[in-house]
């Protein structure tokens, strides 16, 4: 398991005041959008009424009106991630976090991957920012997509109860994301888990990065495991405490 890091007070300030100026950019990149999907969706469905009678044109005129509110959900999702800085945890369904999720998992990976998704209904709920955990789920999903090279890629996103392996009996809820990408060798994951106690960057790239996604997991008193070899694709593995046991730990 990756140990635990900490910042300093400076290094959380920069990055909080970083985060906030991108999420303002991003939600105002999205509130244009919406506002260029109004009017594209109120012409598509004047035309598909327009159309009545003609099933191809308002085939395809439908599948127009499909991807807009698709669009409208994704820019709905970018709007909730823009402003989630400040939200707060409760106790949620790691599931439920995963299905909400989907139609942002699924234009990120486009067409190249398929993704399969297992949920253990049983698993206990976490303490949790749902958005900073929809934030580590996509970053994975991203960071998946990219090491997939060849056809038929699959990642494979699951959810189950785990009970810890120390005898004390404690409950996690622990979240997968897997693909069948093209992996790293021991000396890459080695010197990623290395870098896993350096400070989050924005500069990272595309996504949260893997050590601001450690970060997050640290600070929502879970653990993070990463699995990798050559050919045989990337495991992350990320355990929450049950919301049952940290309330049982502040009693």
């Amino acid at each position: 398991m990756i140990g635990y890091a900490s910042t300093t007070a400076n290094d959380n300030a920069e990055r909080i005041q970083r985060l906030a100026s991108l999420g303002e950019f991003a939600s105002g990149i999205a509130n244009d959008l919406r506002a260029l999907l109004a009017p594209i969706d109120q012409h598509a469905m004047a035309l598909h009424a327009e159309a009545y009678g003609d099933g191809a044109a308002q085939a395809r005129l439908q599948k127009i009106l499909d991807t807009v509110e698709l669009a409208r959900n994704l820019v709905e999702q970018i709007l909730i991630f823009s402003h989630g800085s400040s939200s707060e945890r409760r106790s949620l369904s790691l599931g439920q976090v995963v299905r909400e999720a989907l139609p942002l998992m699924r234009a990120a990976v486009a067409n190249t991957a398929m993704l399969r998704i297992a949920v253990d209904t049983n698993a206990p709920q976490v303490l949790a920012d749902p958005v900073a955990i929809q934030r580590i789920l996509l970053n994975l999903v991203l960071n998946a997509s990219r090491a997939i090279r060849r056809p038929h890629g699959v990642i494979e996103i699951g959810v189950a109860g785990m009970k810890s392996a120390d005898g004390h009996g404690l409950q996690f809820a622990r979240l997968t994301v897997a693909d069948n990408g093209v992996g790293m060798d021991i000396a890459t994951v080695g010197d990623l888990k290395q870098r896993f106690i350096e400070p989050p960057s924005l500069s990272e790239g595309p996504g949260l990065g893997l050590r601001t996604v450690h970060h997050t997991v640290c600070a929502h008193g879970g653990r993070l495991q990463l699995d990798s070899e050559p050919g045989g694709g990337t495991t992350v593995r990320i355990d929450l405490p049950a919301a049952s046991q940290q309330s049982a730990g502040r009693e």
